[in-house]
């Protein structure tokens, strides 16, 4: 689908909730991977993506990727490999707590990184479905090219359609990753939020992300301008 279609068809079934409509005037919230609005947002969003450091390696959400990551941290191979054949994310946050040699200021030390790298591969290197089931080919940077066929960016072009809206993690659960409230209640609750470290890589994000468009524009431009004055 077109993105520029995608993101009017959420834009349009925002305005069937005022009162979301209005809170996110100045907020951006999400919680569930299924809300048809903001679930794209979710670490448990179904998204297959490529890690462009490691061509064998296909996370099937960003939760994968983290928990991954958190395994490959403190050196527990047999955990990081059962995450990646994992199923639902669910399954994955469960494994990622039975990661050995687990060391809390360690993991605190890393995780946000881990988290915006994930997510920047989310938002950028996202691959079909078709590609997906394929399966990674043994070598080849060729092979990777025809197997995994990019998916147009309608990710990126929805993260950035957020504007400067602050992203907030409305998990009435998290106060690490979210804010410890639901949306309705988060902006009154403001002053009691949690960490929201989730929408903080979110927004870091979508700041690289715009960084990097104006930068290939700007790059356009003075190309355009130098073949324009060697005519």
């Amino acid at each position: 689908m077109n993105t520029r279609i995608i993101v009017l068809f959420h834009h349009l079934r925002w305005t069937k909730w005022p009162k979301a409509l209005l809170l996110r005037q100045t907020l951006c919230t999400f919680w569930r991977e299924t809300d048809p609005v903001a679930g794209y947002l979710s670490q448990w969003y179904y998204c297959p993506f490529r890690d462009d450091g490691d061509e064998k390696k296909t996370y099937k959400t960003a939760e994968h990727y983290m928990m991954h990551h958190k395994a490959l941290l403190f050196n527990d191979e047999k955990v990081a490999l059962q995450i990646l054949r994992a199923g639902h994310p669910r399954e994955v946050k469960s494994l990622g707590r039975k990661v050995s040699n687990f060391d809390e200021a360690t993991w605190n030390a890393h995780r946000r990184e881990i988290v915006r790298r994930g997510n920047m591969l989310k938002f950028t290197n996202a691959v079909s479905e078709e590609g997906f089931q394929k399966g990674t080919p043994a070598k080849g940077k060729s092979a990777v090219k025809r197997k995994y066929e990019p998916i147009e960016g309608s990710l990126r072009e929805m993260l950035l359609s957020t504007g400067d809206r602050e992203i907030v993690e409305a998990s009435p659960f998290d106060r690490i990753w979210g804010i410890g409230f639901k949306a309705a209640d988060a902006e009154a609750a403001r002053e009691s939020w949690g960490q929201n470290l989730l929408g903080l890589e979110l927004m870091e994000v979508r700041r690289i992300l715009r960084e990097q468009g104006e930068e290939r524009e700007t790059k356009k431009q003075k190309e355009g301008g130098e073949r324009e004055r060697l005519k």
